[in-house]
């Protein structure tokens, strides 16, 4: 049962036996209960999709759209978007169109093929949520080919796992055909990523694959073969997004694998930092520069942090860091201390462009924050750049501290704001019926 059918058994057990204001009173609190017993409603899924061409966030919808949900978390959490896959069809004030197809090393060159796929997943458009710009729906085969022969494993619950983005508003079209295209997703942000990628030249290359007749290519290949790492729009990676903090001027993204959950991520406040950070000994003839994102502590859980955890952070501003430091206790010193978190090709933190990529694997060196039994991660530590130098501890450390602002989801605040609303309607709606009893 959703929130909407908790609401309205409510209102219709109120009309119907119930009459006085006291009792209008334990509907109202009954509505209160509903609320938090439901806070699905103020959160959602969200998903970060990296591409050739930037990112691209988008809000899934969990309650409209579950079983799809679902299925494209499972091909995404599976890597199957995100090894070799890319945008394979590309129809300018229409669709772009990606999930379906990868490409692998041939003896003559690269050789591209569909993904394998699940078993359909069923239809579920709905009215409420259609097909206009900024929207991924499902895309399925149709029920019957232009002579109208009926299409083997066709019709409207045929979707597997292509999907699309919605570059205008194709609900006259898109939202009354084939049973509806199952819109389970909007775009929050990265809209002018999907529209580069739709700005891209078009390819007719039916030699490589039949389906690729509008294959959007970055650059130019008239004169040579196409080569897939650098000329596709690659789906590079598509991972769970948490929130986006601001730290003095800098924006850090935490993402994390598709099976996990950030329970409690946050950045230490200014004065801990301060504290944190005069404990740390500079290391001989060496001066490590602290990034100004300051000292981050988080907490993840999910299935694959039984033995092994990798969790991203991407440092918005570009700052360079050579190095990363955690801070806790380690199997050689139970006392919390700095340590040096580096990436040994197992465990550590491994640097690529702006990204720091956390590997966590259970039972190696200083990792004894990832505990095994409960599928979790309890970590804190911090990015810098090391310099050969012979600069003094304390100048090291004067900008060490910083000030520190949250900023959460625009996801949860709209969330937030749609459960009051809700709630204030019913109110008003609960003292419009006690004033009327009263007249």
């Amino acid at each position: 049962m959703n929130f909407a059918q908790v609401i309205s058994r409510i209102v219709i057990f109120h009309r119907h036996y119930l009459h006085n204001h006291m009792h209008l009173r334990i509907s109202a609190c009954a509505v209160l209960v509903a609320i938090f017993l439901f806070p699905h409603l103020a959160t959602a899924t969200t998903v970060r999709m990296e591409t050739s061409l930037g990112a691209i966030h988008i809000e899934l919808y969990d309650d409209l759209a579950p079983q799809t949900v679902t299925n494209f978390l499972r091909y995404a959490g599976r890597g199957d978007y995100s090894t070799n896959g890319f945008f394979h069809r590309s129809m300018p004030g229409f669709i772009i169109q990606g999930g379906g197809y990868t490409y692998g090393d041939g003896p003559l060159g690269p050789v591209y093929f569909h993904i394998p796929v699940d078993a359909p997943v069923p239809n579920e458009f709905s009215p409420s949520r259609s097909n206009i710009r900024g929207t991924i729906a499902m895309a399925k085969l149709p029920a019957t080919d232009n002579q109208g022969n009926p299409i083997p494993g066709g019709g409207p619950d045929s979707a597997t796992s292509e999907w699309f983005f919605n570059l205008a508003d194709n609900s006259a079209n898109l939202d009354n055909q084939n049973g509806g295209f199952t819109v389970f997703g909007h775009v929050i942000s990265g809209m002018n990523v999907v529209d580069n990628i739709a700005k891209l030249d078009t390819w007719n290359a039916p030699s490589l694959n039949a389906s690729f007749t509008n294959l959007p290519l970055i650059n130019d290949v008239t004169l040579r073969p196409i080569q897939p790492a650098t000329d596709l729009v690659m789906v590079t990676r598509i991972s769970r997004f948490i929130e986006t903090k601001t730290l003095t001027g800098t924006t850090s993204v935490f993402t994390a694998d598709l099976d996990m959950a950030f329970s409690s991520a946050s950045a230490i406040d200014q004065a801990t930092t301060a504290s944190l950070l005069a404990a740390f000994a500079q290391p001989t003839n060496k001066t490590i520069l602290f990034n100004s994102g300051g000292i981050l502590t988080f907490t993840v859980t999910g299935a694959k942090c039984q033995t092994a955890c990798n969790v991203t952070l991407l440092n918005g501003n570009g700052s360079p860091s050579t190095h990363y430091y955690g801070y806790g206790p380690t199997p050689d010193n139970p006392a919390a201390h700095w340590y040096d978190f580096s990436f040994d090709g197992e465990t550590g933190a491994e640097f690529v462009g702006n990204k720091i990529l956390l590997h966590f694997v259970d039972g190696k060196r200083g990792d004894d924050v990832l505990n095994g039994t409960n599928n979790s991660i309890t970590h804190t530590g911090i990015s810098a750049l090391a310099m050969n130098s012979t600069t003094t501890q304390a100048s090291a450390q004067a900008g060490g501290g910083c000030t520190i602002t949250t900023t959460p989801s625009q996801t949860s605040r709209n969330g937030d704001w749609i459960v009051i609303s809700m709630f204030l309607v019913f109110v008003a709606l609960v003292r419009r019926r006690a004033h009327n009893d009263q007249a």
